[in-house]
C-alpha cells in the first residue's frame, strides 16, 4: 500500500524534487486567510460516505506549486483487495490549496487536536512527492 500510494502522489501533479539530482524542495510554513491546522471540514464525498470529514493537518508552499494544505480524512470506507481490515481514513494526503477549495462544503470545527501526521509526511518528503490537484472525493476513489 505504501508503494502504491507513493506512486499516485509521484503521478498527480506537481513534483518537490528535481528528476536529476533528486533534491527535493523544501516547502515553507505559511499561513492561509480561510484554512489553518486543526480546522474540521465537512466535503464533497462520495455518495454512502456523508459522514467523513477532513482534518487540516499543515500548511506550506513552494514557488512552483503554491499552497499546499496538508489533510486527514476520516470515516471513509475504502474497498480492499486483499482481505485484510479496511482502513477508515487516510493519514496524510497533500492538496493544492485550490483542490481543497473546490473540496469543502462547511467548516464543522474551527479547532481541534491535529492528529498525528509526521510519519506519512516524512514518506512524502522523502518520496519528494506531489501534491494532489483533483478533489477528496475524486482521490478517496481510487
Amino acid at each position: 500500500m505504501k508503494i502504491a500510494s507513493a506512486i499516485v502522489l509521484l503521478l498527480s501533479g506537481a513534483f518537490l524534487c528535481s528528476a536529476k539530482d533528486k533534491t527535493c524542495t523544501s516547502p515553507e510554513p505559511v499561513k492561509d486567510p480561510k484554512f489553518h491546522p486543526g480546522q474540521v471540514w465537512i466535503y464533497k464525498s462520495r455518495a454512502g460516505e456523508e459522514k467523513s470529514f477532513l482534518t487540516i493537518l499543515r500548511i506550506e508552499s513552494l514557488p512552483k506549486v503554491g499552497t499546499i494544505i496538508h489533510i486527514r480524512v476520516d470515516k471513509i470506507r475504502l474497498r480492499n483487495c486483499t482481505g485484510s481490515p479496511e482502513p477508515d481514513n487516510f493519514q496524510h494526503m497533500p492538496f493544492t490549496r485550490d483542490a481543497i477549495e473546490r473540496s469543502v462544503t462547511k467548516l464543522q470545527k474551527e479547532s481541534s487536536d491535529v492528529p498525528d501526521y509526521q510519519a506519512g509526511y516524512d514518506e512524502w518528503r522523502g518520496a519528494c512527492g506531489g501534491v494532489y490537484t483533483i478533489t477528496v472525493a475524486e482521490r478517496c476513489c481510487r
